[in-house]
């Protein structure tokens, strides 16, 4: 389901006309996020970090309307429901694209998610699955590094797919927030349209992502 948005009454219209002429109007913001609820989940249940991070993040992005938002020709349209489109290792250290259908069942999204990654890893080179919709944000998964900032390739100042990455799990000394028990962070980035969304927004996208993770796995 697609909403076609009124450029007239937007409440961000001035901004969309700013910042859509712009050579570079990409806005990038990393963040370090408690994991602790999912690595105990991890432990309690034996269930895939990468899963259940990646269902957080989802859940979180189809929170933020403007992170659902796309420009189709000279519109500007919001997506009722935002899907994954993210990166699965392969042999002779490749990569492929991997498409999940979101959905906010845990149970559900997990087991779509260990079918699409199954799939995902025969492929035996890079393809492109995603441009004919716009209904995606792409994501990748850095396990190996602790990253503090990140730098996505775009395909040009119209591109208003939003990027999110995450990073290496690391445990955290003198949590405030598990003060008796060991405790996990990881950095995420998300990289999005300055046109289509704001600090504010991002900041938002944030607030959710840690509600959601302290409440996983319900």
């Amino acid at each position: 389901m697609v909403k076609k948005i009124d450029l007239n009454s937007w409440s961000r219209r001035s901004q969309y006309q700013l910042f859509k002429g712009f050579a570079n109007p990409h806005v990038s913001i990393t963040g370090r996020v408690d994991v602790t609820p999912v690595m105990l989940a991890r432990q309690r249940l034996d269930i895939s970090p990468f899963n259940a991070l990646l269902y957080c993040l989802m859940k979180a992005v189809n929170a933020v309307p403007e992170l659902r938002c796309r420009f189709r020709e000279e519109d500007i349209i919001e997506h009722a429901v935002i899907n994954p489109s993210v990166t699965v290792p392969i042999e002779d250290d490749g990569f492929a694209f991997c498409e999940v259908d979101y959905c906010e069942d845990w149970d559900l999204f997990n087991q779509r998610c260990q079918i699409a990654v199954s799939a995902a890893k025969t492929q035996p080179e890079l393809k492109d699955n995603t441009s004919h919709r716009d209904d995606w944000i792409y994501g990748s998964c850095l396990p190996w590094l602790a990253f503090t900032a990140m730098q996505h390739p775009l395909c040009g100042p119209d591109d208003c797919i939003p990027r999110i990455a995450w990073g290496k799990i690391t445990s955290a000394e003198n949590n405030p927030a598990h003060p008796a028990e060991q405790s996990w962070q990881v950095p995420v980035n998300i990289t999005a349209h300055h046109a289509l969304v704001d600090g504010l927004h991002i900041a938002r996208f944030f607030q959710k992502l840690e509600k959601i993770i302290s409440d996983f796995p319900t």
